[in-house]
């Protein structure tokens, strides 16, 4: 991109939320010029994907997303990398009480009986990028961006690359640059976090039979415990580990040997999955909550994790930038109709607006549900166990509760 170009959305940031959000409004906008910046070199879209068979982290879609990807015209290119989820049994460690959900009800045919899948962010990635390759949207990588000025009529970007500096001015600045975001640091805007005091043990496990597409949440006495099931390669059934855990705990369980620690899995998950017969890398990840005093300003968005990094207990992070990203396209879209501004406030607003509801309760459950499940006694037993056993046996609040967590309730 050539000293001095102007165009009409800057999305800096080029991880998933960002790649997504330039494929959508090439797709509802294709009259805006957009551009794409980040600040690692970009994969070759032409390159084979190559995936590992273990150290690999996952990405839960929901169903919603997957629709999402489809009117993309990415499922195709997705599907033989992702696994169904047809089924989630959620589960109190040492009580009678669980419940499982289905989506035989779904009100969405397109991906029926899926309540949404797992796909290896190895594979996601690439996918997304080989797409956009094909569309007008302009990459620039490496490029580290040093200046953010928001003016009446836009914003002006300066950035370093392998060429030396460049800037552009943008109508729209999209901010996209992760958590502890430094262009928010730049712009003055606050985040409200929550410390959990807590790690996400990620780790790739191979077990003795197929998972048949059934997701597992189990919360033990040592914290949260998902079991996403994932495509079989080179011979092996796998799932994808994420378990959630004190920081003390988490010290413990990094130490241990890889067998001492398939072993420790066993017996907090159960034999529910079955026997798991080995581990791959086991990785540590810090937790906390995340959210933006502001999400959008004129000019401005932000999106993705500088907007709200949640705890992964529910898996919704990528799910809720998805509908965020989804609704932010189409509702530029209808400004263009009307020949304004992407930029303009009474635009953004509307955005904001839109996504209120449904950030606040993502949020909420990411935020509460761990606490809940995690707190000592009777009283929380008995309370989460209520909780467990109102699912099972209220049709109406199993398909607002489905609906939400597959992608579809606002």
């Amino acid at each position: 991109m050539k000293l001095g170009s102007r165009i009409d959305v800057a999305i800096v940031g080029g991880g998933m939320a960002g790649a997504s959000l330039a494929l959508l409004l090439a797709k509802f906008c294709p009259n805006l010029s957009v551009a794409l910046l980040e600040q690692r070199p970009l994969m070759d879209p032409g390159a084979s994907i190559a995936l590992p068979s273990f150290d690999t982290r996952a990405t839960a879609l929901a169903a919603g997303s997957l629709q999402l990807f489809d009117e993309l015209g990415l499922w195709p290119q997705l599907k033989p990398y992702c696994a169904p989820i047809s089924r989630v049994r959620v589960s109190d460690r040492g009580r009678a009480a669980g419940v499982a959900f289905t989506a035989d009800k779904q009100r969405r045919a397109s991906f029926a009986g899926m309540l949404g899948a797992v796909i290896e962010n190895a594979a996601l990635g690439p996918v997304l990028y080989r797409a956009l390759a094909q569309l007008p949207v302009t990459l620039v990588s490496p490029a580290q961006v040093e200046r953010v000025r928001v003016c009446d009529q836009g914003v002006d970007l300066g950035w370093q690359g392998e060429d030396g500096p460049g800037c552009l001015a943008a109508r729209l600045l999209v901010v996209a640059d992760g958590v502890d975001s430094p262009l928010c640091r730049q712009l003055g805007i606050e985040t409200e976090r929550v410390e959990y005091r807590q790690r996400a043990l990620v780790a790739t496990l191979a077990t003795q039979r197929d998972h048949g597409g059934v997701a597992y949440e189990r919360f033990t006495d040592r914290g949260p415990m998902a079991m996403l099931p994932l495509p079989r390669r080179d011979g092996s059934h796998r799932m994808a580990l994420v378990w959630t855990c004190p920081e003390e705990d988490a010290g413990e369980l990094q130490a241990l040997s890889p067998a001492a620690f398939v072993q420790r899995v066993q017996s907090a998950f159960g034999w529910r999955a079955g026997r798991i017969l080995r581990s791959g890398e086991l990785q540590g990840y810090p937790l906390s909550l995340h959210v933006a005093r502001e999400q959008w300003r004129r000019n401005l968005v932000l999106l993705g994790n500088c907007a709200h990094f949640l705890h992964p207990v529910a898996g919704q992070g990528f799910n809720l930038t998805l509908r965020d990203s989804y609704h932010l396209a189409t509702t530029l879209a209808a400004g263009c109709c009307t020949g304004e501004s992407p930029g303009q406030l009474n635009l953004l607003e509307e955005y904001g607006r839109a996504r209120r509801l449904d950030q606040q309760l993502t949020i909420g459950f990411s935020d509460r549900v761990p606490a809940l499940f995690a707190a000592p006694g009777l009283l929380a037993g008995g309370l989460r166990q209520a909780g467990l056993l109102g699912l099972n046996l209220a049709p109406s609040l199993r398909a607002s509760f489905i609906g939400q967590a597959a992608g579809f309730g606002l």
